[in-house]
């Protein structure tokens, strides 16, 4: 008995060492990734971790890439897309035993929508179905146009307002509504404002009194120059048409390997003009504006407009007294059937997509 007792210990020892071996050998290493959303509006912040990631002798280094150009590194942490758009968050695991694998996951971020009420001294951020998601009370009354402008590292919901008299840019942070700056606005019947993302980044500001575009540097302010009546009459696509008379838009685009494009919008004729942002050729001259194309009429129908921007191809304008945002194609200025209805407030007034 005892040695078949003995023979039986070494049978079930021999089959334990060939099942455990033949896991540690059929093992594999495998990246897993696991996020609090998928989905969000920007900013969205994200938490991430590859705490589920599994290998033989465990997993020795995490490698995060956000399609941002940022990469970070440890087994989990937090991320904020501060830009929509679609992008692929990719985990890069190693085991102990140099063995590596990859996991990928679609993050979708989706853009704000930031109106202003002229009535209630007040901005609203809103998601693309017209849900508020932030409201800010302003320091400063009669807010008319706004942009989203990257400032020293950090994105702002910079405000025209008109105080008054004592009209102003305020910087505003997007989280807390809080004024972190405020600018002296050019001339005196601030309206609505454009930021120009590409090099060089300039803050664009419409003035309704003086019917100027200001160019100005978003660091702080200052104005780099103005362009007038005078200096687009000259072109050939406004000629002797009125122009700058009654403004009712203003907003930026890019343009491959140049500064951008601004579209602008007359309300007295109905008219969208596209003008091109030329870089100054050399050290002592400055940007140039110039209309390349033959102004679009625009559907009379959403008239009066209270501001515009520019936004996946398309034109979003706000139609004031239909209170809603409309998508408008710019080669024809007729409406695409896309709305944003239901706008909070009592006079909206200005108009930015965070994107």
């Amino acid at each position: 008995m005892g040695a078949k007792r003995w023979i039986a210990v070494l049978v079930f020892g021999a089959v334990l060492v060939a099942a455990v071996a033949g896991c540690m050998f059929f093992s594999r290493t495998e990246a897993v990734i696991e996020v609090s959303s998928t989905v969000g509006i920007v900013p969205l912040t994200i938490t991430f971790s590859g705490d589920a990631s599994t290998g033989p002798g465990g997993i020795s280094t995490y490698l995060w890439a956000f399609e941002t150009g940022e990469i970070l590194t440890g087994s989990s942490g937090t991320y904020t897309f501060d830009h929509a758009g679609r992008y692929t968050l990719t985990l890069t695991v190693r085991d102990a035993d140099g063995e590596t694998d990859t996991e990928t996951i679609d993050i979708v971020v989706e853009p704000a929508v930031w109106i202003c009420d002229a009535n209630l001294d007040r901005i609203y951020k809103l998601d693309m179905d017209g849900e508020v998601l932030r409201t800010f009370d302003l320091p400063m009354s009669d807010p008319r146009g706004l942009a989203i402008a990257e400032v020293a590292g950090k994105t702002w919901v910079t405000v025209a307002c008109y105080g008054g008299g004592s009209q102003r840019l305020l910087l505003i942070d997007q989280e807390t509504g809080a004024v972190d700056t405020e600018y002296v606005a050019p001339a005196q019947d601030p309206l609505y404002l454009a930021y120009g993302a590409s090099e060089p980044q300039r803050l664009w500001h419409l003035d309704g009194l003086s019917r100027k575009i200001y160019q100005l540097n978003p660091e702080n302010g200052q104005v780099l120059d103005s362009f007038g009546t005078n200096y687009f009459h000259a072109s050939q696509q406004v000629g002797t048409e009125v122009f700058l008379q009654s403004p009712q838009g203003l907003c930026w685009s890019e343009k491959d390997k140049m500064p951008g494009r601004l579209w602008y919008l007359e309300g007295e004729t109905k008219l969208l003009y596209v003008i091109e942002i030329d870089p100054p050729i050399g050290i002592f001259e400055g940007v140039q504006l110039e209309i390349e194309e033959e102004p679009v009429p625009v559907d009379a129908s959403i008239f009066p407009v209270a501001g515009m921007d520019w936004y996946d191809g398309y034109l979003w304008a706000v139609d004031r007294d239909d209170h809603e945002i409309v998508q408008i194609d710019p080669t024809t200025g007729l409406r695409t059937g896309v709305r944003i209805v239901g706008l909070p407030g009592a006079s909206t007034s200005g108009l930015a997509i965070q994107r």
